[in-house]
This record gives structure tokens, sequence and C-alpha cells, in this order.
């Protein structure tokens, strides 16, 4: 091979080679760039469960003043509320969000506890959270939809059992709204970890198997 040959077999391997790495290069940051995108909308939706479980112990809070069992149950679901919120604050992968749901589904359920001694009423049993929004806190009672068996809070249930709609959580997915159950794998890690004490459990069991 002369020289000439030589310095265009050389030109055409560097240059090969800058494709390559400028190719690579473009997709490191889009996966970054996907990556932070899915974490922020998993993030959000998280965040505003956090709020919203705030919101609810800042109602309940006159009733922890004056019952032991009470303020008891307020310390458990702040307790639950400040462990979510540091979870939101140190999540760096959307699946790690499971970890403040899960802590929420507990602050929501002591939260029901709370409530219904500020009103008089008999504590609720443990139960799953509802099914068409998780943030609405623990079922009541679990009803035929869509042709599954679902836990629904009592609104829900209400609202189903009248031919009504539920409050369906949605959640955005290519610049649209979805039920979350629909949101995919940015959502996945968000959605489990509200029934991470339920796996096994027969009433969730037609959600687990629909994979909503």
């Amino acid at each position: 091979m002369d020289y000439l040959g030589v310095v265009l077999l050389v030109a055409a391997v560097a240059t090969a080679f800058v494709v390559i790495a400028r190719s690579n290069a473009w997709q490191g940051r889009r996966a970054r760039a996907e990556h932070e995108s899915q974490l922020a909308l998993a993030k959000r939706a998280a965040e505003a469960d956090v709020i919203g479980l705030a919101e609810t112990l800042a109602r309940l809070s006159p009733a922890a003043e004056t019952d032991p069992q009470a303020q008891d149950d307020y310390v458990r679901a702040t307790q639950a509320h400040a462990r979510a919120a540091r979870y939101l604050q140190e999540a760096t992968e959307p699946g790690e969000l499971s970890l403040v749901t899960e802590s929420l589904e507990e602050g929501r359920w002591t939260a029901a506890r709370l409530a219904a001694r500020a009103a008089g009423e008999p504590l609720p049993s443990r139960r799953p959270p509802c099914f068409f929004n998780p943030g609405h806190g623990p079922s009541a009672r679990n009803i035929h939809w869509d042709g599954r068996s679902v836990p629904a809070c009592s609104a829900d249930a209400a609202r189903v059992e009248t031919g009504a709609d539920p409050y369906i959580r949605t959640v955005v997915r290519d610049d649209r709204r979805v039920p979350y159950w629909e949101g995919g794998p940015t959502y996945a890690g968000w959605a489990s970890g509200y029934y991470a004490s339920w796996r096994g459990s027969t009433l969730v069991a037609d959600i687990v198997t629909s994979n909503a």
C-alpha cells in the first residue's frame, strides 16, 4: 500500500471512531435525559401524595390533643410521613419510589384510625388502598369493576355501584393523561409500594393478575 493509501486508511478509521464516539455520547445523553424525565414524573406523583397526607394530618391534629390513643396514631402517621418525605428526597431511580408509597400506605392507614377516633366511630379494619386512587387511603370494601374484584374507598364504591365512574388517578404518559395503571415502567415503583404489604392477599389478587 502506498503512502497516500495509508493516509486515507488512517483518516477513514479516525473518522469512524469519531462517528462512533459521537453516537455513543448522543445515546448516553438521550438515556440520561429519559431517565431524568421518568424520575421527575414519578417523583411528581409521589410528591402529590406526600403533600396530601400532610394536609390530612394537619386537619386531624386537633383530635390528638386530648386522647392518648389518638396521640399514638398521630405520632405513627407523622413518622410514616417523615419517612416518605425522606425517601422521596433520596430517590434516584423511579423504582425507589416504592419506599415512599409503602410508607404512605402505613401513614394513610394510621390516619384513618385517627379520623375514626375523632368521629367517635369504630376503628376500621386494615385493608389495602383504594385501587382507583391509592391516595384516597384504605379501601372500605371490594367491588366488582371491569370484570374483576378491586378494593375501593367508600366514595368510589358508591359511585361504581350507582353506575357512575370512579375517581381514577391519572398520570402523564407521552404527553397525555392515562389511568396510573397504564403509566408504564415510570410509575411501576410508585404504584407497587402501595400494595407491597398486601402481596399474596386475595383482596388484591385481581389487581396483580391483571398487571394493573
